[in-house]
């Protein structure tokens, strides 16, 4: 990748290397400056070597969730570039007669016009003697149908690639020169698919021509237009194939260097030559440059993915490191205070505290780091097995770079958080310390909160108002809850305790933010909402509920007798079980926070995303009304598909409507926008009386989507678009799909003004207007992207719009699958591609909730920051307790129930933290869902929770938690009474 979090790679290395070195430089020059705080700072790490593990297991996971993103990001865009590279090779720009489809994109199925080579030659010869250019080939890259009958394969659609033999040297494809007019070479897919080797006669089909070939060799080609099947013959074969004598329908250009260096050349070569073939109607595109873009777009998409729902975990990890040194100077307090009544300064304590964590922190991240490969390559592996159909293969990537970064953040986030600590730690009364008795705040520090109280009320206020102003929901939430919490202190200044003040605060924000999102909308108008409510809803929440379970503890303790009443031997390990942890409040809040932040992130996360998928996994919805979708080689497109059948195929299919495909380029006429790369679709008036395609927002005077497609077909000049381009003040997705937007209204309205969109033709250099007045609904599909108008208004773009795509209703009780098989046996010269909606619907829902399993998986190693803070919690708890234990003993207690006693305390923290949380996620899930179905396009959305997913991952967390407490446990029982009386 390019680029992360918004910041080139290379610069952003290069930096946070500079300022870790310099962070651990410091450290280091402070320590040696003073060894003695260095060796007390140090001592205690070997002195409890399992505690000194947990705490490594929870400070790595922000490296492993930093580092994984990133590996996996890179993957991808490795992946895409790869693909980008395979199917150009030595090719940066391409030169096509107006149309903007690239080599590269396989899935854009438009007919390339083609164009005498002679002209479009020797003008870009011409403009290339002043440019850093290579080489300049004339080639047809056209689909066709390929068969090897001895075989019995059949492949209805391979790659055409059909070089000038005379100017091949810079592009690699000197073999051409060897072969024969009746010739072919195949790379490694196309043989594979067709079972051919050298030696092999295929026949290559093309319009309902066909050309007898004998296979003169199989191999790896690179920049053959596809990183899939393909088939190499001269380009006078594929002239006469195609009856297409002395034109081609591309004009490959490779700049100096090799098939990567030569792309950083684009900027130059494009533009001057572009300007040399406009006189011919010609384009030239920054064909490899686009690609590689789009590579490391996609990359950066699921580092965001990734990261943000990470945010949690990384989160608990930040109040793990806090817990840490919390627990740290509660054991250590009394030492601290007498170092401190000899004469040790603030200064040195901080020092201590900082070399200790900082020797965890270089360790973590280092372990960190090595986990997120490996996690990362579980990820990579599992969408693997997604790809595998589409012949799609990941290479996983390991940059050092990318490691380099996450190890660095890694570092100096915790670094940070370590240095604030413990300086939070050393601030202590002698007296208090060395009697370790808890300590009043100074009046100094209560006037400095009482200039945070005001700040934040002037802060919340302002946030508040600029949210119903701006019709903004997460600012005016936010606002409210700064004013509420703000609010505490002066709660307790009125004379109110401490439980009330925060009770009343946390019952408040709990209310606030589980109220339906649309609560506010009478007051404001629809306010927008994106991604970032979920964060911060869920921070707000967990602390908000953390409040009301530790500052009511009496009231859980009551429960828990009532419930344990009827148990005798149940009952005092129970009531201990809630007692003690509830005691440390600020250390039972932690780590309940901890757990209950990334059960709330994995019920919303599994929960929200299900409901969306699962709403879309309508057959009829997604196939509009049609069943099977086929696909014809642009340079074999018919009209009338159901006319080419044979008689028993046509039987079975009701209905056949035609679509046509054209790349060009659009921007919204009233807008002062840029014209943009985009496609426009002609459909036939077959389509348009039957589709069922359903529409999220229409414009005012139309009822129905029905009216829509009517008013499409019968007034050329209307248009529908997709979901993808239409503006919306709800934004819940990641990336960017296309550059061309539309804007002046918003989905959620249902109703606009018609939008009229400037289409521009580079072939023509001339401009149409079409006028949007519907916008499809989320649930159709990718392949329906675009402009959508009817055929009729695409008339003036002549044989290049001739219909690619085309859409089979068949008769009742019909086979799909047999009646798709049977199109593409029939149609085979046309390089007929024929498939089911039912098929293409569960490879994308397949493939959505492939990617929430992912992001459960990732979310969930947030739970190992829970676990190891229960193993801290237990190994401080024996150590302190140490004399109460013994006591217990004393009195009576068995081993036994000394052991299920502290299991049980990890228990109640887990299980509190689960079902709160849990509950919690869910309210606000189903709020989510709610708001959701209000919109057009999503009446049919569910809400349905993934019981048995999540039981399964609860149930196994709670399984190493209690492993993780059962070293502690075990050691508490082997505590003998007068040992542990004694105990100092």
């Amino acid at each position: 990748m390019k680029r992360v979090f918004g910041f080139p790679a290379g610069p952003l290395s290069t930096v946070l290397a500079i300022v870790l070195a310099v962070a651990v430089g410091a450290v280091v020059v402070v320590a040696l400056r003073n060894l003695v705080f260095l060796k007390i700072g140090l001592r205690n790490i070997p002195r409890r070597r399992g505690r000194s593990a947990l705490i490594v297991l929870g400070l790595m996971l922000g490296t492993t969730i930093i580092a994984s993103a990133l590996l996996t990001g890179d993957t991808m865009a490795r992946t895409i570039r790869s693909a980008v590279v395979e199917s150009l090779g030595q090719t940066d720009e391409t030169v096509t007669a107006g149309t903007n489809a690239d080599v590269a994109d396989s899935g854009l199925e438009a007919a390339r016009p083609y164009f005498d080579a002679a002209p479009a030659i020797a003008a870009i010869d011409s403009a290339a003697k002043s440019l850093p250019v290579d080489g300049v080939m004339a080639a047809i890259i056209e689909p066709v149908a390929a068969q090897h009958a001895d075989a019995g394969k059949t492949e209805p659609r391979i790659t055409l690639f059909a070089p000038d033999a005379e100017r091949v040297d810079a592009f690699g494809f000197t073999a051409i020169r060897d072969l024969a007019s009746d010739e072919v070479l195949l790379n490694d897919e196309a043989a594979e698919e067709l079972d051919a080797e050298a030696g092999s006669r295929v026949a290559v089909l093309a319009g309902g021509r066909v050309a007898q070939l004998r296979v003169a060799g199989v191999g790896e080609y690179a920049g053959v237009g596809t990183d899939g099947p393909a088939a190499l013959v001269p380009l006078a074969t594929a002239q006469a194939l195609l009856d297409r004598p002395g034109q081609t329908n591309h004009v490959l250009v490779s700049n100096d260097g090799d098939e990567l260096t030569g792309e950083s050349l684009t900027a130059d070569v494009e533009p001057a030559v572009d300007r040399a073939v406009a006189a011919l109607g010609l384009e030239a595109l920054p064909t490899k440059a686009d690609g590689l873009e789009a590579a490391d777009t996609t990359g950066n998409t699921f580092v965001q993915l990734f990261t943000t729902f990470g945010s949690f975990s990384m989160a608990a990890g930040i109040l793990l490191i806090f817990l840490i040194f919390v627990m740290l100077a509660a054991e250590r307090r009394p030492e601290m205070g007498m170092a401190r009544a000899v004469g040790t300064q603030r200064r040195h304590l901080v020092q201590t505290f900082l070399y200790e964590g900082a020797v965890y922190d270089l360790a973590a991240a280092a372990v960190g780091a090595v986990l997120g490969i490996g996690v990362s390559y579980v990820m990579v592996r599992a969408v693997a097995t997604t790809f595998t159909d589409e012949g799609v293969e990941l290479t996983y990537s390991l940059s050092g770079r990318s490691l380099l970064i996450a190890y660095a953040m890694g570092v100096l986030l915790t670094l940070i958080v370590v240095t604030v600590s413990a300086w939070r730690v050393s601030r202590l009364n002698i007296v208090s310390a060395i009697r370790d008795i808890p300590e009043e705040a100074e009046s100094r520090h209560r006037r400095l909160r009482w200039l945070f109280v005001g700040l934040g009320i002037l802060l919340g206020g302002g946030m508040a108002a600029s949210g119903a102003t701006g019709k903004v929901y997460l600012p005016w939430m936010l606002g409210i809850s700064i004013v509420i919490l703000s609010a505490v202190p002066i709660i307790k200044l009125l004379g109110r305790s401490e439980r009330l003040a925060y009770t009343a605060a946390g019952g408040l924000l709990i209310v606030l933010w589980m109220l339906p999102m649309r609560t506010f909308d009478s007051l404001f108008g629809h306010m927008s909402k994106d991604f970032s409510i979920w964060i911060a809803s869920g921070l707000i929440i967990v602390v908000a509920a953390t409040w009301l379970i530790t500052y009511n503890a009496d009231v859980l303790l009551g429960l828990v007798s009532r419930l344990a009443s009827p148990f005798k031997s149940v009952r005092p390990i129970a009531k201990m079980a809630v007692a003690y942890p509830l005691r440390s409040r600020f250390r039972t809040g932690v780590t309940m926070s901890m757990f209950m932040l990334v059960v709330f992130t994995m019920v919303t996360g599994s929960t929200i995303p299900s409901a969306f998928i699962s709403s879309f996994d309508d057959v009829e919805r997604f196939g509009g009304g049609f069943d099977i979708e086929v696909t014809t080689a642009p340079s074999a497109s018919v009209d009338d598909l159901k006319a080419q059948l044979p008689p028993a195929v046509a039987n079975d299919v009701a209905v056949s409507a035609a679509h046509s495909f054209l790349p060009v380029e659009a921007r919204q006429a009233d807008a002062d926008r840029p014209l943009e790369r985009y496609p426009i679709r002609g459909v036939d008036e077959a389509f348009l009386a039957n589709t069922s395609y359903e529409l999220m927002a229409m414009a005012s005077g139309y009822e129905t989507a029905r009216d829509v497609w009517t008013a499409v077909g019968t007034t050329p000049g209307l248009a529908v678009v997709d979901a993808y381009v239409a503006p919306r003040r709800d934004q819940w997705g990641f990336g960017v799909i296309t550059d061309f937007r539309l804007s002046g209204f918003y989905i959620e309205d249902g109703a606009f003004e018609p939008v009229p969109v400037t289409v521009h033709d580079p072939l023509t250099n001339s401009d149409t207007t079409v006028t949007v007045i519907g916008v499809l609904s989320d649930s159709a599909p990718f392949s329906m992207s675009g402009i959508t108008v009817s055929q009729a208004t695409l008339s003036p773009f002549g044989e290049r719009a001739n219909p690619t795509i085309h859409h089979l209703a068949v008769r009742d009780g019909a086979d799909l699958d047999a009646v798709a098989a049977a199109i593409e046996a029939a149609l085979l010269s046309q390089g007929v591609e024929a498939e089911t909606y039912v098929d293409i619907l569960d490879e994308a829902v397949g493939g959505s909730m492939l990617f929430v399993r992912l992001v459960q998986g990732f979310m969930s190693l947030g739970l190992v920051v829970g676990v190891a803070a229960l193993g801290v919690i237990s190994a401080r708890a024996v150590v302190e307790r140490r004399q109460h234990l013994g006591m217990l003993r004393a009195i009576g207690f068995q081993p036994e129930m000394i052991r299920r006693t502290l299991l049980a305390e990890t228990s109640m923290i887990a299980f509190t933290a689960i079902l709160v949380g849990g509950l919690l996620g869910l309210v606000l899930s189903y709020n989510v869902i709610a708001d959701s179905k209000s919109q057009p396009g999503y009446a049919s959305m569910d809400f349905a929770v993934p019981w048995l997913n999540l039981a399964i991952t609860f149930t196994l967390v709670i399984a190493a938690a209690l492993i993780t407490t059962l070293a502690s446990a075990r050691r508490a029982t082997r505590i003998y009474p007068a040992e542990a009386l004694r105990y100092q």
